[in-house]
This record gives structure tokens, sequence and C-alpha cells, in this order.
């Protein structure tokens, strides 16, 4: 204890042997110390390009199917626009035999009618002239008022 009173100064000979062994064995076992190295780098460099490929091969990707969408909307609107065409083509056909023409000449040539002549006209005269009987029942006043509810229901039904 005196000792250490009376020096002030320490003994750093000490430490300097530990820090020797310890570079000693940093130098022996390469494996165990690590070296600073450009793997992480190189590592992310690797991830963003394989990144930028997947997105460029996503954006080829989806442009290819809407090309193929629009390609299948054309074909769609061209058949629409034949088959409006023939939808016109066939309701002129329609017209054209359903007119007033086509009707004579067909009920003319193939069913062999002709027009009505006044010869051909007959009369029919009725001797009573017209006339509308009523009946008269005797059906009971609940009848009567049945039947006064039914007309009326009926009337408002209309």
């Amino acid at each position: 204890m005196a000792e250490r009173n009376s020096n002030l100064a320490y003994d750093l000979s000490r430490y300097e042997a530990r820090d020797e062994r310890a570079r000693q064995r940093k130098n022996i076992t390469p494996k165990a110390a690590k070296k600073p190295s450009e793997t992480p780098a190189a590592i992310l460099a690797v991830i963003l390009i394989a990144a930028a490929g997947a997105l460029l091969s996503l954006c080829i990707s989806s442009k290819a199917d809407i090309a193929a969408v629009h390609a299948a909307i054309v074909n769609e609107e061209a058949q629409v626009l034949a088959l409006e065409q023939e939808n016109t083509r066939m309701k002129t056909e329609l017209e054209q035999k359903s007119s007033q023409k086509a009707v004579e000449n067909y009920a003319e040539n193939v069913l062999g009618m002709q027009k009505l002549n006044k010869s051909q006209i007959e009369y029919i005269s009725l001797e009573s002239g017209n006339i509308a009987e009523i009946s008269n029942s005797n059906d009971n006043i609940f009848k009567q008022i049945k039947q006064a509810m039914d007309n009326f229901v009926e009337y408002l039904k209309g």
C-alpha cells in the first residue's frame, strides 16, 4: 500500500502485452474476425436490379394484356356493326314483304283472290229493328244489393 501512495504513475507495460496477444489472435483466426466488405452493397444492388426487372416485366405484361383486351373490343365492335347492318337489311326486307302491294299481289296470284265488286255485296235487313230487351227478374233484395255493389266495384276498377 505504501508503494501505491508513493508513485503516482502507473505501469502501463503490463497492459501492452495483453493488447499484442489480442492483435495476434485476430491475425491468426481470420474466420472469427469480420472484415468490412462490400457484400451488403452488392446484395442490395442485386436485389434492386431484380426488383426493377420484376417491375419492368409487370409493366410489359400489363401492356400486353391491355393490347389483347383492346383487340377483343375491336373485334366485338366489328361484329356489332355487322349485326346492325344485318338487322337493317332484315327490317327492310320485312317492310317490303308486308307492304300493301306485296300483300295484294300475294292474295291475287297465290291465293286466287280478287277485289270486291259491287255485285258481290249483299245487304241484310232485319224486320224487328234494333231492339234491346231487359229481362225483369224477381230477385230478392240481398241479391240486388250484392249486384249493385259488384257493379260499383267494377265501375271503380274501370
